[in-house]
């Protein structure tokens, strides 16, 4: 299988799961995140069957198709979440699965209070965020708890979102 990792800064997921996909492709808007995406990917001695791109997938054209597109606490960064959906299900094989992580909606905005230029979401909630998938061209959407994240003296919560892109 080929995989997409999207938002995938350092690398670390697509490196932890390397041994259960063919190849995958860690994609980041970030260049120095990218940078230590490849570094590590070559500590890991995975250059063989990982690569790191620097790529924002709501503009930048991304070739190829793949057969799964993971994504670990990045999509709340994204402020064009429709487009980058839409850019996903067009990068993912028909039948393909989506994986994602992210965090449960905060109204408050606690989790990134400390950054004044934050612009992305206060996490998601999840029947709007099912909506947005259907409409991209997913379906079978299913959401878990996965865990929480303790950030100062409060724990937010953090989904697992699975999804097929519809033939």
């Amino acid at each position: 299988m080929s995989a997409l990792d999207v938002g995938g800064g350092t690398g670390r997921l697509s490196i932890l799961l390397a041994d259960r996909v063919g190849s995958a492709v860690v994609t980041d808007p970030s260049a120095g995140m990218v940078q230590v995406a490849r570094q590590r990917i070559d500590e890991a001695g995975l250059s063989d069957r990982l690569r790191a791109v620097q790529a924002d997938l709501t503009t930048d054209r991304l070739g190829g198709s793949y057969d799964v597109v993971w994504s670990s606490l990045a999509l709340h960064h994204v402020q064009d979440l429709e487009g980058l959906l839409r850019s996903v299900a067009g990068l993912l094989v028909d039948g393909g699965r989506l994986a994602i992580a992210d965090l449960d909606e905060d109204p408050d905005g606690a989790f990134h209070a400390d950054k004044a230029e934050f612009d992305g979401h206060h996490g998601f909630d999840r029947g709007r965020l099912t909506e947005q998938l259907t409409r991209a061209g997913f379906a079978n959407v299913c959401f878990v708890d996965a865990t929480t994240i303790l950030k100062g003296d409060r724990e937010f919560g953090v989904f697992l979102c699975t999804a097929t892109k519809d033939a």
